[in-house]
């Protein structure tokens, strides 16, 4: 009894409470928001204040205080979820708090309203102060962004100096950019603070699902965080906003119809021994001509960047397999290899519905490998190998794709089982230019050719290239040297083609699919004793 409010609340929740009671105007009321109070014992669980200025008694408040946090909080996120400088959510977590924000508002009837916020240097601005006050400076604007924001939580940072938060219709923009500038400008020794610039759109709900809004919200949001610039005015940046807002919802909607109805063309590009220069494999790829006006690789990236691309993995998939159907008929027995990104893999639902689509093809099994892509995506490997020894068992052959000589890469071969890898163009172009180079490429593949692993080098465009890749132990190449990508895979019957080879052994029992995803392998798989090599060698075998 007797002490301010703030001599209450945890230490690093005072600067959200300062800024709630400094923006509260007479008759204003403050909605549920979650907090801590100092308990005798240390910090009191998480509780929810809620007040009102009282009217008649300017600077008097009435708050009150209950058990348990807000019904829309995300105070049950862990810190991981907050970037630890500006107490914000981080991006992710933002992206998916506030559209759960827009969904309710639009459920109610209400709208609510997105401001991204750019600010100079900070970098600069930290230069000039010392740590203690730079940390309060940002803890500062975080709570100003996080008291106006909906509900006083749905506030994130998005990148080094871009910001977002989700607030009502009513809020007065301008006064919120001025109350950072002063915050900035107060903490700053020389007085100059850094310039702050706001752009607002409207967040109301649309007829996608959760799951696509949120993605479009974070794709909007790194768009955001790519393009920030010095040249940025309030103007052109709230345009900006509804640009990307606009266009990032338009080729969503589209690329999900191109996926669902494969509205795709598949081209064909050989990869060839580079001893025999026979085609070993082709490798399928998407084509989409006018559909989009993007490039098959924007495209695929932005799939990527806004978590459709298991959707047309799975269509590349069926695709290839029905044109081998056809082609067999034909008594053709080509082998393809099609991408699966390291997103895919971690989706459960895309693993299962992969073992369902091949189960229905198992005649072709061994025509058809997989390439893993973008495997930087991949966070949990152990997961990931089992996705990939799944397929082999079931008589898939498996490739790591834009495979380099790093650490990281080292970490993936270690991990992954795998029968190939594809090592990225940039490091064949480097080899080219540098002896030195080679002898990390010529390391690669002598740790690969021991581990059992064949060796595919890309980008290569002419003989030298060929014949040094040849020196360094890589056995396999695709390029344009061999072949541009085509439509037709008769183009390439110029180049000698393998005797056809039996089909690659595969398990009597095939892997089990969980409805969580997860595969099951078989006793025999299990059991089966290493050979001395990461790979079976078989009769059987085509590399």
């Amino acid at each position: 009894v007797g002490k301010p409010l703030l001599d209450l609340v945890v230490p690093e929740g005072v600067p959200l409470v300062a800024e709630l009671l400094k923006g509260m105007a007479p008759g204003s009321r403050l909605d549920p928001i979650p907090i801590k109070l100092i308990g005798v014992k240390g910090p009191t669980v998480p509780l929810s204040l809620m007040g009102y200025h009282l009217p008649d008694l300017p600077g008097n408040h009435f708050f009150a205080i209950r058990l348990g946090s807000p019904a829309n909080s995300v105070e049950t996120l862990n810190d991981e979820s907050r970037d630890p400088e500006s107490g914000l959510l981080e991006k992710e977590a933002f992206a998916e708090f506030a559209t759960q924000q827009i969904r309710e508002a639009g459920e109610r009837g209400e709208t609510l309203k997105l401001t991204m916020v750019h600010t100079g240097d900070l970098d600069d601005l930290r230069a000039r102060m010392d740590a203690e006050h730079a940390e309060n400076a940002i803890r500062s604007m975080g709570a100003c962004l996080q008291a106006n924001a909906a509900g006083g939580q749905a506030a994130g940072q998005l990148d080094d100096g871009a910001y977002g938060f989700l607030h009502k219709p009513g809020l007065n923009v301008d006064k919120i950019t001025d109350r950072v500038e002063e915050i900035f400008k107060a903490a700053d020794p020389t007085g100059e603070g850094i310039s702050v610039n706001t752009g607002t759109v409207d967040a109301g709900a649309n007829d996608m699902t959760e799951a696509d809004s949120v993605r479009v919200l974070l794709y909007t949001v790194n768009q955001f965080c790519e393009s920030g610039g010095e040249n940025f005015t309030m103007a052109s940046l709230a345009d900006n906003l509804k640009s990307m807002t606009r266009e990032t919802t338009e080729k969503l909607a589209k690329f999900k119809v191109i996926a669902e109805q494969s509205r795709f063309d598949v081209a064909f590009q050989p990869i060839v021994a580079l001893d025999t220069r026979e085609i070993h494999h082709f490798e399928a790829l998407a084509r989409f001509g006018k559909r989009l006006d993007r490039s098959p690789y924007d495209l695929i990236t932005f799939a990527e960047n806004t978590g459709v691309i298991s959707d047309f993995d799975l269509a590349m998939a069926r695709r290839v397999l029905e044109w081998l159907v056809t082609e067999n008929a034909k008594g053709a027995n080509h082998v393809v290899a099609v991408n699966v990104s390291g997103q895919s893999i971690a989706n459960t639902g895309f693993v299962a519905a992969l073992h369902d689509l091949l189960q229905k093809f198992d005649a072709i099994r061994s025509q058809l490998m997989f390439e893993i892509t973008e495997s930087a995506r991949i966070d949990d490997l152990d997961a990931a190998n089992r996705f990939i020894q799944g397929l082999r068992a079931a008589g898939h052959e498996v490739c790591l794709d834009d495979f380099g000589a790093g650490a990281a890469a080292l970490r993936y071969l270690h991990a992954l089982e795998v029968d190939v890898v594809k090592i990225d163009g940039q490091y064949v172009r480097n080899a080219m230019e540098k002896q030195r180079n080679q002898a990390f490429l010529k390391a690669v593949a002598g740790l690969c050719h021991d581990l059992g692993i064949a060796t595919i080098a890309e980008m290569i465009e002419d003989e030298p290239c060929a014949t040094m890749l040849s020196g360094c132990g890589v056995r396999f190449g695709q390029g344009y040297m061999f072949g541009r990508p085509s439509f037709d895979v008769a183009e390439f019957q110029s180049l000698k083609t393998p005797p056809q080879t039996p089909p690659v052994k595969k398990l009597a029992t095939l892997p089990k699919v969980q409805e969580t995803g997860e595969v099951i392998m078989p006793d025999e798989m299990k059991t089966r004793k290493p050979t001395g090599s990461r790979r079976p060698k078989t009769p059987q075998n085509r590399w």
